[in-house]
């Protein structure tokens, strides 16, 4: 009998434990006869292969084991029910290859699966593939201005998969991942459509659709946060939380270390987070649609930015115009269309002003041609005009007073593009207020234009003068 056993595979020993749900085998450590587990590993374990949670984010400190448990699913997954189809997804390829799809080879290491006769790695086309016709699948979910809901994965079909570093990608790729599962050989495995989210604290949309919704107890069915703490890691050497203590910078430290997903915002900030969340939530402040109506439109060309226009009923904004690609005469017949539609004038339309704006304003007679380097309405306390206009949206975000009625994909922009209302670190002789430039707020998004920020902020223009033809009324 012992001869027999000693002939089976560590490969095949830990296959069955998997298939057989006894996941404590993948969570465990034996230090001088002292048994150690991984409780927050396991419970992921459990999670990633019941037949009720869809959507599970693991998310919080660093060190936490986020890795290496979602290279042991994805593994042992494949190896189990062959010719299934999987993906590992981050924001940057060559990042994956060089951290996540290590941590993937000394998992294999680790369990006795064997390059070449379990799986090979095809690094021209990256995917893993196995040689029971399963695959695993390294996907780049960078954000592409010519694919912004990241359509280039939208034909594909997978059993589940796995955003890895989360934090770093867009919703939109999130978005269109999720609608991919759950295709690939579930029904004939009896498998629930999975996909899984390990990250660090971010308040972007992983903060609105995992934490939040878990903290305030409102979490849907079909989700589940876990959080994640380096100490609950009993593999980490002892010196990890000294390393973290050490981070300088405080928000990082609380993010890594303590896994605080409400760590301290730059202090230039001119939006608390709360407030922008409520800006599309409809059921929370007074305001809703009435009053004049405005358009303000941000307007590029093709292959510049893109074409967004806000239909404002009073400070109610329904997202109206977003394209990718526009040219001088479809932008003309566009505005045209929406003025027509909701019955606004041109004096109550605003486009900005870099030349394609004063070309629709000598075909779109009486608009207004905004101009965010002009001198401020408040020339002692602002330093040109746009800067004012940003105040002033930030002001009544603040008070919530703002609405957005928008798509959840472009919530998620318009939410990372509100978090960019950062008032600029003045030197000593500077007195006038003014937002940081357009070209810090690019290398914040990757290099994508903020388009929804500049068409928000060039509303603000009739607010102030508003307030100004008050003043002089008094």
């Amino acid at each position: 009998m012992f001869g027999v056993l000693s002939k089976v595979k560590k490969r095949d020993i830990y296959s069955l434990l998997f298939k057989r749900g006894q996941y404590e085998q993948f969570c465990t450590i034996k230090e001088n006869d002292i048994v150690k587990v991984h409780k927050k590993q396991l419970e992921v374990l459990k999670l990633l292969t019941d037949s009720e949670n869809i959507e599970i984010c693991y998310g919080g400190a660093a060190g936490g084991g986020k890795s290496w448990i979602g290279c042991t699913w994805l593994l042992f997954m494949s190896l189990n029910y062959p010719n299934t189809r999987w993906f590992i997804g981050r924001e940057e390829l060559k990042r994956l290859r060089e951290s996540t799809l290590q941590t993937f080879f000394k998992v294999c290491t680790a369990y006795g699966i064997a390059e070449v006769e379990d799986y090979k790695y095809n690094g021209q086309d990256h995917y893993i593939q196995f040689t029971n016709g399963s695959r695993i699948d390294l996907l780049d979910l960078k954000y592409l201005p010519s694919d912004p809901l990241f359509e280039r994965y939208g034909s594909v079909e997978y059993t589940g998969g796995w955003v890895e570093e989360g934090a770093e990608t867009e919703f939109a790729a999130y978005d269109t991942l999720k609608t991919r599962v759950g295709r690939q050989k579930n029904k004939e495995y009896g498998l629930l459509r999975k996909i899984f989210v390990t990250c660090n604290p971010k308040k972007n949309w992983l903060y609105y659709e995992f934490y939040k919704p878990f903290v305030e107890n409102r979490l849907e069915s079909t989700k589940k946060f876990i959080q994640a703490f380096y100490f609950d890691n009993p593999f980490l050497d002892s010196g990890y939380g000294d390393a973290l203590s050490s981070i300088k910078d405080k928000a990082k430290r609380d993010r890594l270390k303590d896994g605080n997903w409400e760590y301290e915002e730059n202090k230039n900030v001119l939006c608390s987070y709360d407030a922008i969340l409520d800006v599309f939530d409809m059921t929370k402040g007074e305001v809703q649609p009435s009053g004049k109506r405005y358009i303000s439109a941000d307007l590029a060309m093709q292959g510049r930015d893109k074409f967004v226009a806000g239909v404002w009923e009073g400070l109610v904004c329904t997202v109206a115009i977003d394209q990718e690609k526009a040219n001088g005469r479809s932008i003309e017949a566009d505005l045209k269309r929406l003025m027509l539609i909701h019955k606004i004038v041109p004096s109550r339309t605003i486009s900005d002003s870099d030349g394609l704006g004063a070309y629709l304003e000598s075909y779109l007679n009486g608009i207004k041609e905004f101009h965010g380097g002009a001198s401020a309405i408040n020339k002692k306390e602002y330093v040109n005009l746009k800067s004012e206009c940003a105040y002033k949206l930030a002001e009544l975000i603040n008070d919530r007073k703002i609405k957005i009625i928008c798509s959840e994909s472009q919530r998620s922009f318009i939410l990372e593009e509100l978090g960019l209302l950062i008032e600029a670190n003045l030197d000593d002789d500077e007195k006038k207020k003014r937002i940081i430039k357009k070209e810090e707020m690019k290398s914040y998004l990757q290099g994508r234009s903020p388009d929804y920020l500049d068409m928000l902020i060039m509303r603000m223009y009739f607010e102030l003068v508003k307030e100004r033809v008050k003043v002089y009324s008094i």
